[in-house]
């Protein structure tokens, strides 16, 4: 029942995505009417979310012996690294050679671009400098969440010590374990109205964006679409050849995690759903899916890093600037690091890049062209976050023994 009931909600999912796509494009401007509805649905699911991850990550660190710990925890982190930075330069070389900005500079949408975004600017050492928070009630209220994992990573440092000096037992452990499963029982009640959620907030943006502002951006959005397509591709069979899976088997037991990404376009809604069919439909050991996976919704976001590079070099099109030798391993790794602070919600497009692009010099009013698009973006980036911190943990737990319990996944 429970399985069939996971059927149901996801496809309903897809099908309130798809009338919400035909809604919009009939009912126009109208269709924003109802976008507070959608709003109010991820207010209730992200309501929880900051505290649940951080409960997840206490629990999963305070559970583990200092050496798992720095064995999965290492091995985690090079791979959400190596990944993003492969990600970025693989949306540089995509826009580079399809070159997506050129012949826009002309276009109404271009010479009438204006946004109210703010430029945030921001160097390497300020986003390392973010990493760690002076204040982490402040931190968990603006929903930034390295700085919070950071914090739970230290309160589960010193739980871990505190249960290895005091034979196991730790009240503060007991407590925040259960907090999890409360908080975790909370997010799967409001996914209950996802479909209705997510149709209002779909068939509004649609209805805002307009076939006039869409057609202009195709070609931008093929290119993004396509190295998202592409690299998840490469990720599937290297993942399949490291771990031996069946590559139709693991597209299909991720079918529902990755619906929801495309639906919610948020990686932290996702993650409730992520870590239950990781752990009992994938057969990933349940502490390795408990440590990696919240650490890699922040730390590794595969899409958020081809997103970043499509668009500014995109944008660099658009106005006429180019690129040469080392300035495109600086955006890389700008691109990376600025995609650790992605934020938790709907809308992180465009917060990003009102970091990056004043730091290559390109004028802020540029951000306007794409303001539109934070649904469409959104869902192509979102996915490839999501699979990307599933499949860095598989090639992590390949290499642990009983990492991967092949009878579930086989089954």
């Amino acid at each position: 029942m429970r399985q069939l009931k996971r059927i149901n909600t996801n496809t309903a999912i897809v099908i309130s995505m798809v009338l919400g796509v035909a809604a919009g494009l009939i009912g126009g401007e109208a269709m924003g009417q109802i976008q507070f509805i959608g709003d109010i649905f991820f207010r209730l699911v992200q309501m929880g979310i900051v505290p649940f991850v951080m409960c997840a990550i206490v629990v999963a660190v305070g559970g583990l012996t200092a050496r798992d710990l720095s064995g999965i925890g290492i091995k985690g982190i090079a791979w959400f690294a190596s990944s993003s930075i492969l990600a970025s330069l693989c949306g540089i070389f995509a826009a580079t050679v399809f070159q997506p900005g050129v012949g826009l500079a002309d276009t109404e949408l271009v010479q009438n671009a204006a946004t109210t975004a703010e430029a945030t600017a921001t160097t390497w050492q300020d986003t390392i400098l973010g990493f760690f928070s002076s204040n982490i009630i402040s931190s968990m209220s603006a929903g930034a969440m390295v700085p919070c994992i950071v914090f739970a990573i230290a309160l589960g440092l010193a739980i871990t010590f505190w249960r290895t000096a005091h034979g196991g037992s730790c009240l503060v452990f007991d407590v925040v374990q259960e907090l999890e499963q409360l908080l975790l029982g909370i997010i799967r009640g409001v996914m209950t109205i996802a479909p209705v959620g997510i149709f209002c907030y779909v068939s509004a943006m649609v209805g805002n964006l307009g076939a006039e502002v869409l057609v202009p951006l195709l070609k931008y959005l093929l290119v993004l679409g396509g190295t998202v397509l592409v690299f998840l591709v490469v990720w599937i069979v290297v993942v399949c050849v490291r771990c031996g899976f069946n590559p139709v088997r693991l597209v299909a037991k991720m079918w529902p995690m990755s619906v929801m990404a495309l639906g919610t376009i948020s990686s932290a809604v996702t993650l409730p759903v992520e870590m239950e069919d990781a752990k009992r439909k994938l057969g990933l050991r349940d502490d390795i899916a408990d440590l990696l996976l919240p650490l890699g919704m922040p730390l590794n976001s595969n899409g958020a890093s081809i997103h970043l590079a499509v668009t500014a070099i995109t944008i660099a099109q658009i106005y006429g600037m180019t690129f040469a030798g080392f300035d495109y391993l600086y955006l890389a790794i700008i691109c990376t690091l600025l995609s650790l602070a992605n934020a938790v919600a709907p809308g992180a497009d465009i917060v990003s890049l009102t970091m990056i692009v004043p730091q290559l010099g390109l004028p802020l009013s540029s951000i306007g062209i794409f303001a539109g698009l934070t649904y469409p973006v959104g869902a192509i980036r979102t996915i490839l976050n999501v699979d990307s911190d599933v499949f860095c943990a598989l090639m992590v737990a390949k290499g642990e023994p009983n990492g991967i319990n092949r009878e579930l996944f086989d089954s």
